[in-house]
């Protein structure tokens, strides 16, 4: 089901609950970015992040959700113009750019931005261990 291409391109967006950033997804075959945020139809929008407003600047805080799914009249404003300290800021927090990373003109930094994990190592029975079956459901005459 992985099979499709998808481009994904982050956009400042202003909804009534507030400003975020995010990478929305599309399918780069049939769609630009363009029509995907101007038309009247749902879009997902990959790693939303919520915009906080500092002394320094914009902070971007995601949110903890893998996507969100938006529809054109929520949007109150759009840019795909994001200053690239953001920008970084944002990609610093991505668990992961996904494939290919974020495309588009402003495309994500080289180095991989997830941390590498190191193998669990798997626990060992004890010889000792007790080993206790699960109880089995005892067929009925009755119950057919």
């Amino acid at each position: 089901m992985q099979n499709q291409p998808v481009a994904k391109n982050p956009v400042l967006i202003q909804l009534p609950t507030g400003l975020y950033l995010g990478l929305v997804c599309y399918n780069p075959l049939y769609e630009n970015l363009k029509f995907v945020l101007e038309k009247r139809d749902f879009f997902e929008m990959e790693w939303p992040a919520l915009m906080i407003s500092q002394e320094k600047g914009l902070f971007p805080a995601l949110l903890g959700l893998p996507y969100i799914t938006i529809q054109r009249s929520q949007i109150l404003w759009y840019t795909t113009h994001i200053p690239a300290e953001l920008l970084n800021q944002y990609q610093s927090f991505l668990p992961f750019l996904g494939e290919g990373g974020v495309s588009g003109p402003e495309k994500a930094p080289e180095k991989p931005l997830e941390k590498p994990v190191q193998p669990r190592a798997k626990p060992r029975k004890k010889e000792e261990e007790k080993i206790i079956p699960f109880p089995i459901k005892k067929d009925y005459p009755d119950a057919h």
